[in-house]
């Protein structure tokens, strides 16, 4: 006769080293926790950071922070590109490599990778608050971080508002001074909040903005992109009640930073945009605009030639039948965006 005994989850299980409830439950975060068990759990397996990212949708640049956290617990051991499982038992200077777990992608490809897949901005990531207390309290800069940005801000920063901060330091890499520099741009285009504040810090990390010489760039770039917009509502009559968008600034920048547009060029487009759309749609201006610039067209009265010009050949073109002329309505309202 043949038993079967149906052990249920215990079927399948994993060893969890003692250490982990030992040295470092207290401070880890959620995804450190979960980063870590699912290392343990796939022991013996070849994986990578990209492996437990998709797994635990988690991001890369947050995996390669928790690996860090319990390499520093002494739960693993770095040794080139190579992460391996130590066994403590041994000395600190003859560690016993027992498995190879996880393979550490280089600086090179570390970069790559930032450049093309930034830290999305998700609460779920941020670090336990007891986490952020050890780490300020243990770090004189990040406790002059935080005051200094709530000096800032003008009010008591929250714990998660602290995570957040911490996370643009130890996840992004965003300096001390790179960050305060990012806080008092916010504040003073009136963007003082924190999700705009950790967006943007995402961004600039992305960007490799990570020294004070690069953020004065940036800043000085959107200061340049706000005052083409402040030009271009003028002109058109736009009155916000926020900040202008992305999108918007993009348009601004480029009709008067870039293509050197006069203020009657661009209420000439405007003109014809609302005539006959009968609404302020700026992606067709954007197309009025970037035929003219195309036309190297700098003036009213070049336009009003030009225009003379192109009904001329139109006529000529449907009388002859030839069927490839071009819609100019349709280029007109091609948008930038979309080339």
């Amino acid at each position: 006769m043949a038993y079967l005994i149906n052990l249920g989850g215990w079927g399948s299980v994993f060893a969890v080293p003692a250490s982990i409830v030992d040295n470092g439950l207290k401070l880890a975060s959620e995804t450190q926790l979960k980063v870590v068990l699912y290392i343990l759990r796939h022991g013996g397996e070849r994986i990578t950071d990209e492996t437990v990212s998709e797994a635990l949708s988690i991001h890369t640049e947050d995996v390669r922070d928790a690996i860090e956290y319990w390499v520093g617990k002494g739960l693993f051991i770095s040794t080139g590109n190579e992460l391996c499982v130590a066994d403590n038992n041994q000395s600190n200077d003859t560690p016993n490599v027992t498995e190879q777990i996880v393979s550490v992608s280089d600086e090179k490809a570390h970069k790559t990778e930032k450049k093309e897949k930034p830290r999305p901005v998700s609460r779920s990531q941020k670090p336990e608050p007891a986490y952020v207390r050890a780490r300020i309290k243990g770090d004189s800069k990040l406790k002059f971080l935080m005051d200094e940005t709530a000096s800032l801000l003008g009010k008591l920063l929250s714990q998660p508002d602290m995570a957040t901060i911490l996370m643009l330091h130890d996840t992004d890499g965003l300096p001390v001074d790179v960050i305060l520099m990012l806080v008092g741009h916010c504040k003073e285009i009136g963007m003082g909040n924190m999700k705009y504040i950790e967006k943007t810090g995402i961004r600039w990390a992305n960007d490799g903005v990570f020294t004070v010489n690069l953020a004065e760039e940036k800043i000085k770039s959107y200061s340049e992109f706000t005052s083409a917009w402040n030009t271009v509502a003028t002109v058109f009559g736009i009155h916000l009640t926020g900040s202008p968008t992305e999108k918007q600034l993009e348009f601004a920048g480029r009709w008067v930073n870039e293509w050197m547009l006069s203020e009657s060029m661009l209420r000439l487009a405007y003109e014809r945009c609302v005539d006959i759309k009968g609404e302020v749609k700026l992606s067709y201006i954007n197309g009025i605009l970037k035929r003219w610039n195309e036309n190297s067209l700098k003036t009213v009265d070049d336009v009003i030639k030009f225009d003379a010009q192109s009904s001329s050949k139109k006529h000529k073109s449907k009388t002859s039948g030839d069927l490839a002329s071009y819609d100019i309505d349709a280029y007109e309202s091609k948008s930038i965006f979309d080339d």
